[in-house]
């Protein structure tokens, strides 16, 4: 039987090996670590509920607000209540939000293809495949899994 901490510990190295890049590679436009997950996650769907990119993320209320807040207070992201529901607020991209778009997936890129340089294409498709067959266990259905495996349409 293989060791579970062996499989999580090198996901977690890999996982805040990840946020520490792009928060580094991000710090001149001022997204904090994580903050671009969120960005990602409007990239998708624009407009969507702080509830739904809480829950899409996986991550409380709380630190969604956070997130947001601090991202809205950059010029990155506005909110505007829900016409149907006063008590909720839509996120929607702002101009600037749109434009870092690019750098992020570009960062994205070349984080992966560091962390993917001595896999064959072969290895590189058969993780590809295996990550979101794992993350597919722990996903709502109402929206796909945030794994990277085509572009997002410009």
């Amino acid at each position: 039987m293989v060791d579970p901490r062996e499989i999580l510990g090198s996901i977690a190295i890999i996982y805040r090996s990840h946020l520490a890049c792009m928060a580094k590679e991000l710090e001149v436009y001022k997204i904090g670590s994580g903050q671009f997950d969120f960005l990602m996650v409007l990239y998708r769907k624009d407009g969507l509920s702080q509830e739904t990119i809480a829950k899409t993320l996986k991550v409380s209320k709380a630190t969604s607000t956070r997130a947001i807040k601090n991202l809205e207070k950059e010029g990155y992201v506005y909110r505007q209540r829900d016409e149907n529901d006063l008590r909720a607020y839509r996120v929607y991209l702002t101009e600037k939000g749109k434009e870092v778009r690019k750098v992020i997936l570009e960062k994205l890129v070349f984080f992966v293809d560091a962390l993917l340089s001595d896999f064959t294409p072969e290895e590189r498709e058969l993780l590809r495949r295996l990550i979101r067959k794992a993350s597919l266990k722990f996903h709502e259905s109402e929206f796909k899994p945030l794994i990277f495996d085509s572009p997002i349409d410009e």
